[in-house]
């Protein structure tokens, strides 16, 4: 089972972002670091401690893009971390004078990996481009003329290209054009195109059928069995998962009827609805990750505030990016499922306590903490659930796939 993450600063917060190839393979993952009152803590040891203690568990196994501060370079905290895991990266805000230059510059000597992002023409970070393995650049923020001069002055340090605030596939596809060797932004989270409509691809229109059964609010255990033995493979698999060493369970389980029995209704209607939207395929594996993580945070979230309806708040973070798993307008698709009112709320518009819960978990996987300001304060500290949420997902899609 899980284990409780290592406990870091109770007012810092962190989260991470991923980095991908052209694939679209996880290959990195930045690290989105602030304290809770919007403060920076990169001037004293508690970023230092909260990124070694906390963040270098979030990017199981992939290398840490982390952001420096003065406070982090010039007081040698940033030594603390592990020059085989983290890449060191370096944005316009550091001011780059002649002490943050040779600091960098040792640093690199030493084994660290630097990444420039965001670089304004003649600030004095470029003269740390022919130290620099990655060289990122702001797509959102730039013109087709512009961007293409930028990547062909870059081109000849031979640094790898990142594109960063990939927004949507048109961007994606921009990007590829244009021969950028990493992605960064949240355009898997968006559909690759939206049917105006409401047909659901063919391809995908069994599992959509299968998620509604298996949402219907009236299925008891005779209905549910049937639909779970309806699907082989996904019977197959959820007993496989049931009797894994995730459950732990102190005898093993033969049947679906025997896992209703044992672990209840909801909990099977729960693990299956899961595993039916993790078999994507044909989407990154991030997509899935990224909805088992807001899953579980809302969940751990409800149970902090002591909401009821906790299975609730975990389908309402599992089916945030339905219509990018599907490549369909969520409206449409929610118009076939039969979800509570107050779950199709909570995905449409972010209203009612599963509202609430669910854009304060989308906003603090975005590293957009300033709008987790109305969230009232929980007794075990943000980042922790955040963390144990990461780890949750990994352990559990890790055991079914």
């Amino acid at each position: 089972m899980v284990m409780t993450p290592p406990r870091a600063a109770t007012d810092v917060l962190i989260a991470r972002q991923p980095v991908y190839d052209t694939a679209l393979r996880v290959v990195a993952y930045e690290l989105l670091v602030q304290r809770r009152d919007g403060s920076d803590p990169g001037q004293d040891a508690d970023a230092s401690s909260t990124l070694s203690e906390i963040g270098l568990n979030l990017v199981t196994g992939h290398p840490a893009y982390v952001r420096v501060t003065r406070g982090l370079l010039l007081e040698g905290h940033v030594t603390a971390l592990p020059g085989d895991r983290v890449v060191l990266e370096v944005g316009p805000e550091l001011g780059v004078d002649k002490v943050v230059r040779s600091t960098i510059e040792e640093l690199v000597g030493e084994g660290y990996e630097l990444a420039l992002v965001d670089l304004e023409p003649g600030a004095a970070a470029e003269r740390l481009l022919p130290y620099a393995r990655i060289v990122g650049i702001d797509v959102a923020a730039a013109d087709r003329a512009s961007l293409r001069s930028e990547i062909g002055h870059l081109r000849q340090y031979g640094a790898r290209l990142l594109a960063r605030n990939v927004e949507d596939h048109d961007d994606l596809e921009l990007c590829r054009e244009f021969g950028f060797d990493l992605l960064q932004g949240y355009f898997f989270c968006e559909p690759r195109v939206v049917s105006e409509s409401g047909v659901v691809p063919v391809n995908k229109l069994a599992r959509l059928q299968m998620l509604g059964e298996l949402q219907r609010p009236d299925i008891d255990f005779d209905g549910l069995q049937t639909v779970i033995a309806r699907d082989v493979g996904l019977s197959y698999n959820l007993l496989r998962f049931i009797n894994s060493a995730f459950f732990a369970l102190p005898r093993r389980v033969d049947s679906i009827r025997d896992a209703l029995v044992l672990l209840g209704l909801e909990n099977v209607r729960k693990w299956a609805t899961l595993m039916a939207l993790a078999d994507a395929d044909d989407k990154p594996r991030e997509l899935v990750v990224t909805a088992v993580v807001r899953a579980r945070m809302c969940e751990q979230l409800a149970v902090a505030y002591q909401h009821k309806d906790i299975d609730g708040f975990f389908v309402s973070g599992l089916f945030s990016v339905m219509d990018a798993l599907m490549d369909t307008s969520l409206v449409e698709l929610l118009a076939s499922l039969p979800l509570s009112r107050e779950i199709i709320e909570a995905l449409l518009n972010y209203e009612g306590p599963k509202g609430r819960v669910l854009r304060a978990a989308i906003a603090y996987e975005r590293g957009a903490f300033a709008e987790l300001g109305e969230l009232p304060p929980t007794r075990v500290p943000l980042a922790e659930i955040y963390a144990e949420a990461v780890e949750w997902t990994t352990e559990t899609l890790g055991t079914i796939r």
